[in-house]
C-alpha cells in the first residue's frame, strides 16, 4: 500500500493495511504451518494470525455484538431458533 508511506498516514489506514497482511499473506502461511504440525505431531493444530488483530478495533466490536444481539432477538420473536440461525452462519462465539 503506497499510502502507508504518506506523511498524511492515518491509524485507521495502518489497521487496515495490518489487517490486509495478516489475512491475504499470513494466515494461508500459518494454515500451512498447522497441517504440517499437525501431521507430525498427531494432534490438531491451529495458528489464527487474524483474532489478536480484532483487539484494535474494541468499537467496531461492540457495535457488531449489538447487532448480533439485535437480529438474534429479532430471529427468537419471528420463531425461529437461535441456535438454527447461528449454524446457518455458521457463528461460534468464543468468550475469552
Amino acid at each position: 500500500m503506497p499510502s502507508l508511506l504518506e506523511d498524511t498516514t492515518t491509524g485507521p489506514l495502518v489497521s487496515e493495511a495490518q489487517r490486509h497482511l495478516a489475512q491475504w499473506a499470513l494466515q494461508p502461511v500459518a494454515a500451512l504451518i498447522a497441517q504440517e504440525a499437525t501431521e507430525k505431531l498427531g494432534e490438531t493444530v491451529t495458528l489464527d494470525v487474524m483474532r489478536p488483530l480484532q483487539a484494535f478495533d474494541a468499537g467496531g466490536r461492540a457495535r457488531e455484538m449489538g447487532q448480533i444481539v439485535e437480529a438474534l432477538a429479532l430471529a427468537k420473536e419471528a420463531g425461529v431458533d437461535p441456535d438454527v440461525a447461528a449454524r446457518l452462519i455458521n457463528f461460534a462465539p468464543q468468550i475469552d
